[in-house]
């Protein structure tokens, strides 16, 4: 039986009537539609209050209308990293309002957006974005024995120091990788070792220790030295494909020259 709290204003007068006009409790429950304790409840709500309209119940009003929630959304939406404090500024100088952070983060938290760390990653232009769609539906059919015979490879730095600084986002669900939540990085900083590494199907190769800045000479170095001996300890067949990124000393017209010489295929790898 539906409760007295989804019972109309029209169907309680109704019952204020049935019941003065001599039926019972139960009757009137009935022909109502409501549980008899309602029936009860609402009379004893007539009598002592002269009224079956809800009462207006206790506790502080809120301080914001349903226009100024929104207002406080759409400063969110506009700048996903603006901080409470930062939102509120902007809204009490619009709107003659008695606004604290708190009642900021609260109407925040109940349109769905929520503080999170942002996830991070490299700055993409609209060609890197191209190129890596295009690479993508190029190699989308490529099996396993396909990708078997590529070595991968890269450079990696493993610093002493590294940026611990906590940033906050506020976004909703699913928009962890949304363009507007994310935050941008740069690879690099701080003083630390760099080396180079590889691996392909069967295992990892040699891991080299890059010293000073890497250059064509210096890379040169390490493809004769480390690649080519974990090729053959991985006991790699003429026909494989070596993987490496767009740095300089990868793209130099000396590297390309090497590669042309020991007869290496390169895949095209995008930025």
């Amino acid at each position: 039986m539906p409760s007295k709290l989804r019972i109309s204003i029209e169907n309680r007068a109704n019952l204020i009537l049935l019941s003065e006009s001599g039926h019972t409790q139960r009757e009137v429950a009935k022909m109502v539609g409501c549980s008899q304790k309602s029936v009860a409840e609402i009379l004893k709500k007539h009598r002592l209050t002269g009224t079956v309209r809800d009462l207006a119940i206790s506790g502080r009003p809120r301080v914001t209308t349903k226009r100024q929630d929104n207002l406080l959304v759409r400063k969110c939406k506009k700048d996903r990293f603006k901080t409470a404090t930062q939102i509120k500024a902007e809204v009490l100088s619009e709107c003659s309002i008695k606004l604290s952070t708190s009642t900021v983060q609260r109407r925040l938290r109940g349109a769905g957006l929520f503080g999170r760390k942002p996830r991070r990653k490299p700055r993409l232009t609209t060609k890197h974005k191209r190129d890596r769609l295009s690479f993508a539906r190029s190699h989308k059919n490529w099996n396993t024995e396909e990708w078997a015979r590529v070595v991968f490879s890269d450079e990696s730095r493993f610093l002493l120091y590294t940026n611990d600084g906590r940033a906050y986002v506020r976004r909703m669900k699913g928009e962890e990788f949304s363009e507007r939540c994310l935050q941008k990085t740069c690879k690099f900083g701080g003083g630390g070792i760099m080396v180079w590494g590889c691996f392909c199907w069967s295992g990892v190769g040699l891991l080299w220790k890059v010293s000073g800045n890497l250059k064509t000479n210096s890379y040169i170095d390490i493809l004769e030295n480390a690649l080519i001996s974990s090729v053959d300890l991985h006991s790699l067949h003429s026909d494989w494909t070596f993987q490496q990124d767009n740095a300089p000393c990868h793209k130099s017209k000396g590297t390309k020259q090497w590669f042309g010489e020991q007869k290496i295929e390169v895949m095209n790898w995008p930025a």
